[in-house]
């Protein structure tokens, strides 16, 4: 009898979904999830190598059974909006199966709840079907909670039908504001709800486990993913020099595809319009629009990607927090990203304090970039990093410059020995960092170039993106007091992944292959013994910064790997940059409070910052366009005034003074900086004259 109950249940579980399609508009059904020996194989394969290789060794077993159900529904409903209260409780069920899954390859479970989510989407998007039908205007005084990540799964479906009656409503009336009439509004909301559908239906076993082995990395660490065999030649092709697109790498975001960040010298980079966060909401096939939300994010690159020198225009919605932002137009022609536009820039900032002239070098690095195929061919003078910083303070020193910033702003990182090699060329020598691997073994890395290149005083600027590589460099500089950090506290990434080919470690040759894995294997650590991972590195001097710290860092990520510590090093600190930090510090402190133009900027922050706590807004069309526009205004003619009023024309770029004011105060502590160490030169020198 036992059996029998059991194999009911499995019955019901895979034909409830071909009962449900009562909807006229829908000419497809559900893919029938079948378990097969390969998919099987995979889940083992994958489960073996993440045991063995992830820094975590994170054992599957029971108690981390729990942990990937959880994340496993999570990825599936993050927002809370499809499932039920009841539809949890029941799949408690699988809490203590998921290890099993895992480790035996039994799939079942994993389709249960995937069989129940395409359910619930196919019931939650027919009742917003119907809603799309029943609207004929926005008058109601009705609002929407459009963020809310503390929201539980309710029990009472009238509650969940509600709450996507608000949402769809909002969806339509977005569409509206934006531009569009309510029809066409109403059938480009369609198609998009049934295309969502027909994509979940059209999803087959693979694409399941997909989702359930990423939920599985996941668990481990946000760094660690499992890519299958056509997500994995993407990624070679987005990682290759002869990438033709826009230079972008995206992310799925809720339903939209979001902006992680722009490759140096790719057509975004050089345009300057488009911001990490930002989210491509349409893409021009002609001159039709086509909506992508809601789209899988391989779709949409390879809708964005085409040949060299056509265009490409997008429409994107700005990474504003609050519910109405206005979207805006990008035509961007596609190219190719060469090492040459990757690499570092500079220039000379002559700077007049009590009359005199001090000339500062800056030097604009935007990744840890490397010639690998010149390098192979055993070109000496092959192209890097450290190289071009090399040759570019050489021309600096011939010139005759009194101090030098090094730029990481939106600097994400890159090639560990180009960290340690630029490190290397402004400390004498002594170790740069530290890796620590599963087994605690730590690896110390040390400077791999003799002497320093320069012995002038160094800033190194820093924002929230300033990443991995970028927080290798900062905070090396920055224990071996070789000069100040200045700017906002990095992103805080100290783990190091590595690629795993899984067709290389399987027994078994696949057809079309098993994919690869990115699994965490280390962490980095400082040499004063303190890890980067979640804390980033603290700035000596703190500047305003419009990147939200709540939304971009690792600390805001799910499941991190800890912040940590070890023992520290025997390294050698600039004592004399030491004892003038406080009065630098104190200076700029004076400066700062002194300063008009950075009071307005920390005012502008603050606004933004109250304006994106905002979770709720109006279902009323004039009530919801008037605070949007007089929002709008309202900042345009702060913004007008403010800047004429700081001697700036009205029409000056809101963002380039943004960036002036951030370096004008860097230059300010730089010319401290320099009057510091001449203080110092000349008090050496005035007691040596004095014992002589």
């Amino acid at each position: 009898m036992p059996n029998i109950f059991k194999s009911l249940i499995y019955v019901c579980v895979f034909t409830i979904p071909f009962n449900i399609y009562s909807n006229p508009n829908q000419d497809n059904v559900p893919k029938l999830l079948e378990l097969n020996a390969e998919d099987a194989y995979l889940t083992r394969l994958v489960t073996a190598i993440s045991e063995r290789a992830h820094y975590a060794q994170s054992s599957v077993n029971n108690e981390s059974s729990i942990k990937i159900l959880n994340e496993y529904i999570d990825t599936l409903d993050r927002n809370k909006m499809y499932f039920s209260q009841s539809d949890i409780i029941y799949f408690q069920r699988y809490k203590y199966k998921l290890d099993d899954s895992l480790r035996d390859g039994q799939l079942r479970p994993i389709f249960d709840i995937f069989s129940t989510y395409r359910l619930r989407v196919q019931q939650r998007l027919d009742h917003s079907l119907e809603v799309i039908d029943e609207i004929n205007d926005f008058e109601s005084n009705d609002q929407y909670r459009f963020r809310n990540p503390k929201d539980k799964w309710k029990y009472d479906e009238s509650v969940i039908n509600k709450e996507w009656t608000k949402k769809t409503t909002n969806d339509l009336l977005s569409l509206v504001i934006a531009g569009q009439e309510l029809e066409i509004a109403k059938e480009t909301l369609r198609k998009r709800y049934l295309r969502y559908i027909k994509r979940i239906n059209e999803y087959d076993e693979q694409d399941v486990l997909n989702i359930f082995l990423n939920a599985y990395m996941n668990h481990l660490d946000p760094h660690s993913s499992y890519l299958n065999p056509s997500e994995a030649e993407e990624y070679e092709i987005q990682t290759s020099l002869s990438y033709q697109g826009i230079g972008a790498r995206l992310q799925t975001n809720d339903d939209f595809i979001q902006i992680v960040d722009l490759i140096p010298g790719g057509p975004a980079f050089k345009d300057g319009t488009i911001k990490p966060l930002d989210k491509i909401i349409g893409v021009y096939d002609d001159d039709q629009i086509i909506d992508v939300i809601g789209w899988d994010v391989n779709e949409v690159v390879k809708l964005i990607r085409g040949p060299k020198g056509s265009v490409v225009t997008l429409k994107m919605l700005p990474s504003s927090q609050e519910g109405d932002a206005i979207p805006y137009e990008i035509a961007l022609t596609r190219d190719e990203i060469s090492l040459e536009e990757q690499a570092a820039s500079s220039f000379i900032k002559t700077i007049t304090d009590e009359d005199i002239q001090y000339q500062i070098g800056v030097i604009k690095v935007p990744g840890f970039y490397q010639d690998y195929s010149a390098r192979r061919r055993g070109d000496k003078d092959f192209k890097s990093t450290t190289s071009d910083v090399r040759r570019i303070v050489d021309e600096f020193k011939d010139i005759g410059i009194d101090g030098l910033v090094i730029d990481l702003r939106g600097n994400s990182g890159g090639l560990l020995d180009e960290a340690t090699g630029l490190t290397g060329l402004f400390i004498d020598e002594g170790p740069i960092v530290q890796l620590k691997d599963m087994d605690d073994n730590i690896e110390i890395i040390d400077d791999p170039i003799p002497g320093s290149i320069y012995d002038g005083p160094i800033s190194v600027v820093i924002d929230r993106f300033s990443a991995s590589a970028s927080e290798i460099f900062a905070a090396a500089i920055q224990d071996y007091s070789r000069g100040l950090v200045i700017g906002q506290k990095s992103f805080g990434k100290g783990s190091v992944q590595n690629l795993y080919p899984l067709d290389r470690y399987s027994r078994y040759k696949s057809e079309k292959g098993f994919g690869q894995l990115t699994l965490t294997i280390a962490k980095y650590y400082r040499v004063n013994g303190s890890g980067t991972q979640n804390k980033g590195v603290i700035p000596d001097i703190i500047l305003p910064s419009f990147i939200d710290e709540t939304l971009v860092g690792e600390e805001n990520k799910d499941n991190t790997l800890p912040w940590d510590q070890i023992v520290p090093l025997n390294y050698s600190k600039d004592s004399e940059l030491d004892n003038s930090k406080n009065i630098i510090t104190n200076n700029h402190e004076i400066r700062e409070k002194n300063n008009p133009a950075i009071q307005y900027m920390n005012e502008e922050i603050d606004f933004f910052e109250k304006e994106g706590s905002i979770d709720i807004i109006s279902l009323n069309y004039e009530k919801r366009l008037k605070r949007r526009d007089s929002k709008r205004d309202e900042v345009e003619t702060r913004r007008n005034n403010k800047l004429e009023e700081l001697g700036y024309s009205s029409d000056y770029d809101f963002e380039d003074f943004g960036n002036e004011t951030i370096l004008n105060e860097v230059y300010s502590v730089m010319v401290d900086m320099i009057l510091q160490k001449n203080h110092r030169a000349s008090s050496a020198s005035n007691n040596l004259q004095d014992s002589s």
